[in-house]
This record gives C-alpha cells, sequence and structure tokens, in this order.
C-alpha cells in the first residue's frame, strides 16, 4: 500500500508512533524497511498484536477508505 508520504510526513508517522508505541523510533524504522511487524509483538495492545500476528488483517485494515482516510489526517494529508 502507498499513501505518498513525504520524508517530512513519514519521519512525523514514525516519531508519533513511537511515542504512542513507546517502540524506538529507529526501530519502527527499520521494521517498515523490512516489512516487519515483529516490532509489535511486544505491544500489550490486544489490535496491535493481532495485526502483527496477521498481516492480511493489517492489510485489510488499511485498505478500508475509511481508515485511508483517518491516517491521512493524521499524517496531514488531508
Amino acid at each position: 500500500m502507498d499513501f505518498n508520504l513525504t520524508p517530512q510526513q513519514q519521519n512525523a508517522l514514525l516519531s508519533a508512533a513511537s511515542q504512542k508505541l513507546g517502540i524506538s523510533r529507529e526501530k519502527l524504522e527499520s521494521a517498515a524497511k523490512r516489512n516487519d511487524l515483529g516490532v509489535f509483538k511486544n505491544v500489550t495492545a490486544p489490535k496491535i498484536k493481532q495485526y502483527a500476528d496477521d498481516p492480511a488483517a493489517l492489510e485489510k485494515f488499511l485498505s478500508d477508505p475509511k481508515n485511508q482516510a483517518i491516517l491521512k489526517k493524521l499524517i496531514g494529508g488531508g
């Protein structure tokens, strides 16, 4: 899935996610580059764990137009 994020938007999203999830920005960035959801295994939020265990569920979530609109608003893209 491609959201066409600018480097500034990518940095802002990584920083916000890092703070919210308690995972270092470097770990998140590295995991994103490897398409590795394992970085979320120790996050206690049940939904995050569900998506870490089931990448197809994450893809379905991200494919939903409502969720895409929310993500775009969060990252300043609309």
